[in-house]
């Protein structure tokens, strides 16, 4: 075999492994391929911090969403007695499928992966607090 063909087909190789790993339809990249409108209801836990529940009541236009959070639980281990109350109204935006709010002024944001009627992620409040909901039809 020509070491030049060999070359060749070895960087052809790479390339598609490459493309594997990075994934070439991200969930986060380009307009959205979903809506997340609606109401949707589910669970949230994070080591020592606790656990509960959490509601987003969602509208979505293009990739632009508003809405309202309300998050439910008790607090545990270290941060037992401590004020945790992200609920309130938010902003984000709708990437793929990937949904990205926050509460600004509020330190609280997530970062929530949509399949269907279901999505789950990552809401950090005082710290990361694993995220999965339902949408309710």
């Amino acid at each position: 075999m020509d070491p030049f063909d060999l070359s060749r087909r070895l960087g052809a190789l790479l390339l598609v492994a490459a493309l594997g790993v990075t994934g070439c339809g991200t969930g986060g990249v380009g307009p959205p391929t979903v809506d997340v409108t609606g109401f949707w209801t589910g669970t949230w836990s994070a080591p020592n911090m606790g656990s509960g529940t959490v509601d987003f009541r969602l509208q979505q236009k293009g990739a632009d969403v508003t809405g309202d959070l309300v998050w439910r639980g008790s607090m545990e281990g270290p941060r037992a007695g401590a004020s945790l109350n992200p609920t309130g109204a938010l902003k984000g935006s709708v990437a793929g499928r990937i949904f990205s709010f926050d509460r600004s002024p509020s330190p609280v944001k997530g970062d929530l992966t949509v399949e269907g009627d279901e999505m789950r992620g990552i809401v950090t409040t005082v710290q990361d607090a694993v995220v999965r909901l339902r949408r309710q039809r």
